[in-house]
């Protein structure tokens, strides 16, 4: 029964094996790693993906909800080149103490923001990306890299689980180590958040609503056990 349900997730094999000999908690909770985002230790947290995955509904959340521990001093630099992506996150967090800096032209210089008083938290939403193109790869590490950040992927529910591996894989090598869940409540299939989570990534958020203020928690074994189940 619960192999079944699994394979109705599209969850590749060889994990499925894994999760077996006990409940699903308990598999799942041997399988993968479950934890917080890396806030407030002075290095920024630059938020990465598929275009479409929800990585700038997810950033903004993280604010809206109170999440980072210096809410009240944060700053968003919008490295997004997709056109209305800055007016988009401009407008998703008008009314918050978020400082947000347009960065989202070539050339744009960021190193005089990255400067860290009294321990603001510095957010990016970098440009969607498709891993195969080696251009959009090289521009999204250059930021990365100037900014010494911290790799936050943004995997959707409903992606097809062997790209959710492959893009997990290819940011993993790029230094990537923890994970957000998006759009988990537009796919009955949450079979690419476990895959990417079997890679080796440290899940933390999963957003379960496209509202700004809601559906947005820590996960846990449980409350995957449970989505798992709760099929339509």
């Amino acid at each position: 029964m619960i192999e079944d349900v699994l394979k109705w997730h599209s969850i590749p094999t060889p994990i499925i094996e894994s999760l077996a000999g006990s409940d699903l908690t308990t598999g799942i909770d041997r399988v993968l790693n479950f934890g917080d985002l890396p806030l407030n230790d002075g290095r920024p947290l630059a938020f990465c993906g598929a275009s479409g995955s929800g990585k700038t509904l997810s950033l903004s959340k993280l604010i809206a909800n109170n999440i980072c521990a210096t809410s009240t001093n944060t700053l968003v630099l919008a490295c997004d080149r997709t056109p209305g992506s800055y007016a988009k996150i401009s407008s998703s967090l008008n009314g918050t103490s978020a400082e947000i800096v347009d960065a989202c032209y070539p050339g744009a210089v960021i190193e005089p923001y990255l400067y860290n008083p009294a321990g603001r938290q510095i957010l990016i939403d970098l440009p969607g990306v498709c891993i195969y193109a080696k251009k959009q790869m090289s521009e999204v590490m250059d930021i990365v890299d100037r900014t010494k950040a911290h790799l936050v992927l943004v995997i959707p529910a409903g992606m097809d689980p062997e790209e959710a591996a492959d893009i997990s894989a290819a940011f993993i090598e790029r230094g990537a180590s923890h994970m957000i869940a998006s759009r988990l409540e537009q796919s009955g299939r949450i079979g690419s958040v476990i895959t990417a989570g079997a890679c080796g990534l440290t899940l933390t958020y999963g957003s379960y609503s496209s509202s700004l203020n809601k559906g947005f928690s820590l996960l846990s074994p449980g409350i995957l056990a449970r989505r798992l189940l709760n099929l339509p």
